[in-house]
């Protein structure tokens, strides 16, 4: 695709990554394409890798031979000689070295088994279900299978070809791809030189280095945008060829298709775009038909998750608008998601208050980090530079939305480009000013971005033994994944048509049918229909059921599960003894932070014939 849009001038470094980004976003509409028609087998996986692996090995070969002697090497910012666009050696030998050890503690984190939360409820468990049935089949009790996926499909592509491990590694290389394209758009505002420097800032962001070691999203969608944003300042702000437009819609369509977020994104870029055509007095002709361009080729890349929301649940942005389109029970703006209040107060002190206490804001392990609360204030003090005005715009809007919406702090990682730059140009800057605030800042920026580095060391020691080889993984499971004991029972002792109803949304390790029980009981109401003893059990086997996975919290800083189906086993228990339902496996698991969790597997007994299953048995691997 690189070479059909023709851009023959672009430094081989940055072909580099402009074509590894459009080759992962190919692959994912590839897959995605395969799941529409049913197939997603493993070998039909396997072999299109194989043959993709080939041809990028002849067209590396090629572009070696190409480039002849103007090769790059590794170490030639280091050992460039100083000049007035480039930083001194020993700021970049630094910055490198950081980014470096950061890297490395990372990729420690990313070899051991996947343990977050949300990645064992869908970001895996979805691609595992979607491979294991060979296409993109619609589940009415998973509200997530709906989403935008496109990140997820390469997930897949992972788990088709050796597991999770391997999945996880790939958004390891998105968040290397996201500060690779953060110094592609670095480059055309504060230099080559400088723009290495804006890169390794971006890579240490605690909250970037700690979803690399995870099978989240976050990290991919701000890789996706950056390089949209990237392709779009070509065409835009450097006047380069308007072919640039196509490949900002790819990568804008790619961001589309990993999360409803990029669509906030994309109104403030647009809403900054045509604040400035207008401000230049061009006809807006122009800006139309270019933004035309971008649309279309963002709807081709991004739009098949939107429709495939539409026909499923007749809204294509699913759940949001929900009281526009026949959810009335699903409101867009929730209280619990928006705990800042739209006050002016509120509003100012909001950045200090997300960057300290991330954890009202989606959890301590996404934090931004307090290098840009010590840098970005210093924009007022020095000079103006051509581009930063502009970033600090579409930054400004997009958090006006996410202020408004959902105010998490992992959906403010696409602005980090945006706010490293302008950092990085008031380090550029602190340098024409006198040694005592010189020595400050620069003190300052140095022992935050050591945090920076030692925070992933630091959380690399409960995963090292595992990456090494020392430990096993089942091993590393046993102690750090709370649904592990039961999930490996279960996957032991379970026949092959058993269908677990479970509390606990974790269902990855799982190899039964696995249905999260608030999403069955929010669709058909069932707690309310099991009146009399008996109820509980024949409406769990009619719908298929045949083991229930128990789970409550102890410990006042827990977040319990809700306990309606508890309430109705206990219930159940006490009114006809365990005739019913007999108790199968029964643990505690004490969390690193002092929560414990009990959990119960059951099974549900019959005491006639066996009630004929509404969903078709499968074994999930």
């Amino acid at each position: 695709m690189w070479r059909l849009v023709r851009l023959e001038t672009v430094p081989s470094t940055h072909t580099a990554v402009w074509s590894i980004g459009l080759g992962l976003v190919c692959a994912a509409l590839l897959w995605t394409a395969l799941g529409m028609v049913g197939w997603l087998y493993r070998p039909v996986i396997a072999g299109v890798t194989w043959i993709a692996g080939c041809w990028a090995i002849v067209e590396l070969a090629y572009a070696w031979l190409l480039a002849g002697g103007n090769r790059p090497t590794v170490l030639t910012a280091l050992i460039a000689e100083p000049s007035p666009d480039r930083p001194p050696k020993w700021i970049v030998a630094g910055l490198s070295i950081l980014a470096g050890v950061a890297l490395v503690a990372s990729l420690l984190g990313a070899l051991a088994p996947p343990t977050a939360g949300d990645a064992l409820c869908y970001h895996l468990n979805l691609p595992k279900v979607f491979l294991t049935d060979h296409a993109l089949v619609f589940l009415p009790d998973d509200e997530n299978c709906t989403f935008p996926l496109l990140v997820e499909m390469l997930y897949l592509w992972g788990l088709a070809l050796d597991g999770p491990v391997a999945a996880q590694l790939i958004h390891w290389g998105l968040g290397l791809l996201l500060a690779c394209a953060t110094i592609l758009l670095a480059e055309s505002i504060v230099g080559r030189g400088w723009s290495l420097l804006a890169g390794a800032v971006v890579l240490l962001v605690p909250g970037v280095t700690n979803q690399m070691t995870a099978p989240l999203n976050d990290v991919g969608l701000a890789a996706f945008t950056t390089l949209a944003l990237a392709a779009w300042w070509r065409t835009v702000m450097d006047q380069q060829s308007p072919r640039w437009l196509i490949v900002a819609g790819v990568f804008l369509g790619a961001a589309w298709g990993t999360k409803y977020l990029a669509l906030l994104f994309t109104l403030a870029v647009g809403l900054t775009w045509l604040v400035a055509h207008l401000h230049q007095r061009r006809p807006l002709r122009a800006w139309l038909r270019s933004v035309g361009t971008v649309v279309l080729f963002a709807t081709l890349a991004g739009g098949v998750w939107y429709a495939r929301a539409a026909v499923f649940r007749g809204n294509p942005v699913f759940p949001f608008f929900g009281e526009i389109v026949g959810y009335p029970d699903i409101a867009t703006v929730r209280a619990s998601k928006t705990p800042l209040n739209v006050t002016p107060l509120e509003v100012a002190r909001s950045p200090w208050t997300v960057t300290m206490r991330p954890g009202d804001f989606g959890g301590r392990g996404h934090q931004l980090g307090a290098l840009f609360l010590l840098l970005l204030p210093g924009l007022c003090l020095v000079r103006r530079l051509r581009g930063v005005r502009t970033l600090l715009a579409i930054a400004f809007l997009h958090c006006a939305g996410w202020y408004v919406l959902r105010q998490n702090v992992r959906f403010l990682f696409v602005l980090l480009p945006l706010l490293a730059i302008p950092s990085v140009w008031v380090l550029m800057e602190v340098r024409r000013a006198v040694p005592v605030p010189r020595y400050v800042v620069c003190g300052g920026c140095a022992l935050l971005l050591l945090f920076g580095a030692a925070l992933p060391v630091y959380r690399a020691r409960r995963t090292v033994a595992v990456a090494l080889g020392a430990e096993t993984r089942a091993e590393y499971l046993r102690r750090t994944e709370p649904t592990y004991a039961a999930a490996e029972f279960a996957n032991r002792v379970c026949p092959m048509d058993a269908h677990v109803l479970s509390q606990d949304h974790r269902g990855f390790y799982f190899h039964t049918q696995f249905t999260r029980e608030n999403l069955f009981r929010r669709r058909t109401g069932y707690d309310a229909l099991a009146a009399r003893p008996g109820d509980l059990c024949d409406l769990l086997q009619n719908a298929g059921f045949s083991h229930l996975l128990l789970a409550e919290t102890r410990g006042t800083s827990a977040a319990g599960y809700e306990p309606a189906l508890s309430n109705l086993v206990d219930r159940e228990l006490h009114r006809s003894g365990d005739a019913r339902l007999a108790t199968r496996l029964q643990y505690d698991f004490t969390d690193s932070d002092g929560v414990t969790r009990r959990y119960r597997l059951m099974e549900v007994l019959s005491l006639g014939p066996e009630a004929p299953a509404t969903t078709r048995p499968r074994r999930l691997r």
